[in-house]
């Protein structure tokens, strides 16, 4: 079993290589994951022990990679300018209130008062 775990230790990190080169992305190395553990699954089905020490290895690879981790600050990044220039829209319309802005575009009030006083600039 331990030399099953190794095989699949280099498995894993060449897929972190071809994830670091930029030949495929996290989202392929999931799929990739994914699909191993559930031939491990068929495989190993009898040998119960082997299924659990080769699975957990596998299904918790990619829970959390840095190119996931920079993926999901962007996405969060996006979603928070779209909703400052959300909100700069309905304030340059100029009818609706600091707080029904605040509350239209998600952002606080605070924030709407600073984007608010930047337009008056």
């Amino acid at each position: 079993m331990e030399k099953l775990k190794a095989e699949y230790q280099i498995i894993l990190e060449r897929l972190d290589g071809l994830e670091q080169q930029g030949l495929i992305g996290a989202f392929d190395k999931r799929i990739i994951i994914e699909l191993s553990g559930d031939v491990i699954k068929e495989i190993a089905q009898k040998y119960e022990n082997v299924q659990k020490g080769i699975g957990g290895m596998m299904s918790g690879a990619l829970i959390e990679t840095s190119a996931r981790t920079i993926l999901n600050q962007g996405i969060k990044q996006g979603i928070r300018e779209t909703k400052k220039q959300t909100a700069l829209r309905m304030l340059k319309m100029g009818k609706l209130t600091i707080e029904e802005v605040a509350e239209c575009s998600e952002l606080s009030v605070a924030e709407v008062e600073q984007l608010a006083g930047l337009q008056t600039v």
